[in-house]
């Protein structure tokens, strides 16, 4: 019956017609004639369509005259509103702006769906049983610009029907003409009608495109393509859903901080586009008479309110509220009088100090969890399908047992109720003691607090606090381990890097290699040398060489590397990363190249995971031949060149590559003859990410450098696996060396005596030394450098109290400044935009330099911050944490700085006030403690930029529209090729070393507490 009424209904050509008005102007006859047109054609095509008998066909054929339904109702905005209301006839009716706000973006949705009505009409014109209308949705609505449009249409549509309400109410001849032309249309709707039209919409193609899919054969090839339609429909039908209800809870967010301003007398200037209202809540506070009176506490997204309360008598005077928001309802009948209002970032929970109320909290803690766990085991029990009477008894005598004890524990303990805040006043620190009708109140307020300063931090609502992701425990292999510093490497692209963790107990220095995927885990730790390694640095291989005019012989592609930002390559401690540019190709070419791995004696103690790595570095070895060759004469430098003896190749495709240099070392430092492997060495090649036979792929890769307290430094291959490949290139200095940068082709190399070594790369990707610079007062002898960073294109070093600023073009020293005084030396430095960010030694002060006008900018004391994160801890160790509290690492990321103290606690602060370029204005950041930080010395901050082959996973408070957002952008991307930056798919992560874990929000004392002090900890932060 449905498809013959379908039927009749196609066959009448009266039925498609695009008859929409009784009357019409004279300038719009020419379009009218277009369409009547088109219409004829469309009514000598369907009804053609109208005698087959497929569902299919009957399915797409009423899509293409909703379509054409659409299209007209978008064309009577276009043509019978917004054109006219522009027109100069009808100038006094509305202000052009205001037909605009009410009009935007139909005329862009118009256009699109003219598009797609045109391609449907085109495919009905050569419709067979094999074609295909799935492709014209992809091409139609997967275009990013379709949802753009789309979703401004709906964030304005609420505003656009005000503008209407409130024009026709003012403007009595607008009100007119809409009535005219909602008489002239055939379906007598309104203006209002007509704009829904477009939410409207999309529920009917996804009921649509189901509908063809039910009636498509799995073998059709439409079946595939409508499949993906229905999906991408889908994904914009959510998101324009998810628009819309945000926009709803927008409204009544703001709706309530009016109602809210409204009720608290003495509040004004509440409601703000970014702020949200959290929670309020019923308290009592001791009043200084001693007496305690009732106050409410009202918690946003950015600060606290502690208003009065009293009972209502007599008439409300205040008008009630249009909306009446949950809130409002509540309060109705009490009044409120504003007495704080105190910024999140001024409140801090002070922790219990008494132990009695700590082991209060921590035995209502243990019950409740026992309370918990409890229940669940009820639960199991009731599933048991052999008879278990007898245990479901026990188990709920259990339960009835723990509950009890947990509620007299509770109603009990007055002391768990009560929550004292600190709040930061322009008197100083003041001290508020709230008490909680229950204790499960002040822990959730507690909680909530230090949640929602998390959030805002220092960021700020409109942007993200750090991610906090996992602490990683690295257990010691020795006792007396501790981090010394800590560099990702550079891995090929689309691969995550790892991160080289260096330990050292003074007499061994051991390498831990933490993988980031698919979770952040430590995969080895072995020892590399008998010393302590100061510094670790990812130096880049050479770039590609130019090719040459000449016919070459077929080469295998070499690995692409991913480049993290310069911040990200190089840690010391917390000393600062390195830049990638064009490398300087003046040198001469003198090259040591790597084969696999040799059996020499290794230079350091190895833990036991070495021990089975015989077998596979036997089959792994390859031989080579190692020649020394002289220069011309005159040239001192010295030749280096171990060559394969086997050509490489590609794992896939098998062509031979060219083998490429690691490193060259010249006379001066001296290279251990032992590491030369004069007679029997062979350097190791890339193991950790390939199989024994795709292992040896490539000679070009980037190179890991360690340097150490005496004073060698020890290349290994990024790639490689440590746990079972051993440096065979190690360079002797005759100090210590405390820094390893790398920028524009050259590596600086730092040492104790106050030296700058400066090897450069050659044209083929070698290294020699090409000058030592001595940058410590008195030469030689002089004060260590110790800490380098670039800035501005030029490399900072850091001698006692001075900065001296080399041209890494020229290695002359283009300044010199004196920064303190004091006879302190600089210990760490950073880099933000034009302002540097340095520490002295054994102080708790950051100092923040003009990186080009060297002026002093600020002078900040961490020890408030320190000392205010460290509430809870026992008196006796905060007075000793803060007694020889300083400055232990230093890194600048992007807008933020991060700082890590010999406290444990990390702070943070914004560098969006860096110096203006143009007036130099400075603005001091806000400091902020992190909730979570080490039990002792923060050891060393570092920078990885971590590939991600897809969008994280959506947090738990993600909203749908930004799910539906995210697979909008995949799609978006996949449609577009990829031709977004590469930048967009990495996530940065911030990882700290250090002595423990601690969180410093917690205020209860556990069974635990204490244990994992002296294990290694790294955090991890996602940014």
């Amino acid at each position: 019956m449905r498809r013959d009424c379908l039927k009749l209904k196609l066959s009448d050509p009266q039925s498609v017609s695009v008859s929409s008005f009784h009357s019409e102007s004279e300038d719009e006859s020419s379009d009218r004639g277009s369409r009547s047109s088109r219409s004829g054609d469309d009514a000598n095509m369907i009804p053609a369509l109208s005698s087959v008998h497929d569902t299919r066909t009957h399915v797409v054929v009423e899509l293409y005259e909703t379509e054409k339904s659409y299209v007209e109702a978008l064309e009577i905005l276009v043509k019978k509103y917004l054109q006219p209301l522009k027109s100069p006839e009808n100038a006094g009716l509305l202000d052009a702006f205001v037909v605009d706000e009410i009009f935007y973006q139909v005329p862009a949705i118009l256009n699109v769906h003219q598009v797609f009505l045109e391609q449907l009409r085109r495919r009905l014109e050569q419709w067979d049983l094999q074609q295909k209308v799935g492709d014209v949705f992809l091409d139609v609505f997967t275009k990013p610009t379709v949802m753009d449009t789309y979703m401004s249409f709906i964030n304005n549509l609420k505003k656009a029907k005000e503008t209407i309400k409130n024009a026709a109410t003012s403007r009595p001849a607008f009100a007119k003409f809409l009535d005219a032309m909602a008489r002239d249309h055939k379906g007598k709707l309104s203006l209002d009608n007509l704009l829904i039209k477009p939410v409207q919409k999309f529920p009917s193609y996804k009921l649509l495109i189901q509908r063809l899919i039910k009636h498509t054969d799995q073998s059709h090839p439409d079946h595939k393509l409508l499949i993906e339609a229905q999906k991408e429909i889908h994904d914009l039908l959510e998101l324009i859903n998810c628009t819309e209800r945000e926009s709803l809870e927008l409204e009544q967010q703001q709706q309530t901080l009016r109602d809210l301003e409204q009720m608290i007398e003495g509040l004004s200037n509440l409601v703000i586009a970014d702020r949200t209202f959290i929670r309020h809540e019923m308290v009592t506070m001791p009043s200084a008479q001693g007496t305690i009176k009732d106050r409410a506490l009202f918690l946003f997204n950015d600060s606290l309110l502690i208003t009065s309360v009293k009972r209502r008598t007599g008439t409300i005077k205040k008008p009630i509220p249009t909306y009446q928001s949950s809130i409002a309802s509540q309060m109705e009948g009490n009044k409120f009088k504003l007495l704080m209002r105190i910024s999140l970032a001024d409140v801090e929970i002070v922790k219990a100090k008494d132990e009695n109320i700590r082991r209060i909290i921590h035995e209502v803690e243990t019950l409740t969890e026992d309370v918990n766990t409890l229940a669940r085991i009820s639960e199991l029990v009731a599933a048991l399908r052999a008879p278990h009477a007898a245990l479901e008894e026990l188990v709920r005598e259990s339960l009835l047992a723990a509950g009890r004890q947990l509620a007299d524990r509770q109603s009990s303990d007055t002391q768990l109720c009560y929550m004292e805040i600190s709040v930061n006043t322009s008197s100083g620190p003041e001290n508020l003691t709230i008490i909680f009708p229950k204790t499960e109140k002040r822990s959730n307020w507690e909680e909530l607090i230090n949640e929602t300063k998390q959030k805002l931090s220092v960021y700020g609502p409109e942007r993200p606090a750090p991610e906090f992701l996992s602490p990683v425990p690295i257990r010691k292999t020795r006792a007396g381990l501790q981090f010394t510093c800590a560099a990702p490497t550079l891995p090929p692209k689309g691969q995550s890097p790892d991160v080289w963790v260096c330990n050292s107990d003074g007499y061994v220095g051991q390498v831990c290699v933490l993988t980031l995927t698919p979770k952040p885990q430590v995969t080895s730790c072995n020892g590399v040398c008998n010393a302590r390694i100061l510094c670790v640095a990812c130096v880049p291989p050479a770039p590609a060489p130019a090719p040459a005019p000449a016919p070459a012989p077929a080469l295998a592609r070499q690995h692409t590397l991913d480049v993290p930002s310069t911040s990200s390559l190089n840690s010391t401690g917390s000393k600062p990363g390195i830049s990638i540019s064009d490398p300087d190709e003046s040198s001469k070419s003198i090259r040591l190249d790597s084969s696999s791995s040799s059996d020499d004696d290794d230079d350091g103690s190895s833990t036991s995971e070495n021990q089975d790595a015989n077998s596979e570095r036997s089959q792994e070895s390859a031989s080579l031949r190692l020649h020394l060759s002289g220069g011309l004469s005159g040239l001192s430098t010295k030749t280096l060149t171990p060559n394969h003896s086997k050509s490489l190749s590609t794992p896939h495709t098998g062509q031979s590559i060219p083998v490429h240099p690691v490193m060259k070392s010249s006379s001066n430092p001296a290279v251990d003859k032992q590491a030369m492997g004069i007679n029997s060495g062979t350097l190791s090649s890339p193991a950790s990410r390939q199989s024994s036979e795709d292992s040896a792929t490539t000679a070009n890769q980037p190179t890991m450098w360690l340097g150490t307290e005496d004073g060698c430094i020890h290349v290994y291959n990024c790639l490689d696996n440590i746990r079972i490949k051993k440096n065979k290139v190690k360079l002797q200095h005759n100090s210590g060396v405390h820094s390893i940068v790398y920028m524009e082709g050259k590596v600086f190399v730092a040492l104790g005596n106050g030296d700058l070594v400066v090897y450069c790369r050659d044209i083929d990707g070698s290294w020699t030394e090409r000058s030592t610079i001595p940058v410590g007062s008195g030469g030689g002898g002089g004060a260590p450098v110790s800490s380098m960073l670039l800035s501005e294109g030029r490399l900072w070093c850091a001698s006692h109290s001075s900065i001296k600023i080399i041209n890494p073009h020229t290695l002359q020293v283009d300044e010199t400044f004196q920064i303190s005084s004091e006879a302190k030396p600089i210990s760490h430095m950073a880099v933000a935009g034009a302002a540097v960010w340095l520490s002295l030694h054994n102080a708790a002060t950051l100092r923040c330099y003009h990186a080009a006008a060297r002026d002093l900018l600020a002078d900040i004391n961490i020890t408030p911050h320190v000392t205010k994160m460290l509430h809870g801890c026992d008196d006796i160790i905060r007075q000793h944490k803060a007694a020889c509290l300083r400055v232990t690492a230093l890194r600048a990321h992007r807008d933020t700085l991060w700082v890590g103290t010999s406290a444990g606690v990390l702070l943070s602060a914004p560098l969006h006030n860096s110096p203006n370029a143009r007036t130099g204005a400075f603005a001091v950041p806000p400091i902020s403690g992190i909730h979570y930080g080490h039990t002792g010395h923060v050891r060393f901050l570092t920078i990885v930029e971590n590939p991600v082959t897809h969008k994280p996973a959506a947090k738990p408070t993600q909203s749908l529209k930004t799910k539906a957002l995210s697979r909008r952008s995949q799609n978006a991307e996949k449609m577009q090729k990829q031709t977004e930056s590469t930048q967009s798919n990495k996530e940065t992560l911030i990882i700290s070393g250090g002595d423990g874990y601690e969180d410093f929000r917690s205020s209860s004392m556990t069974e635990d507490a204490g244990r994992e002090d002296s294990t290694n900890h790294l955090l991890l932060w996602r940014v």
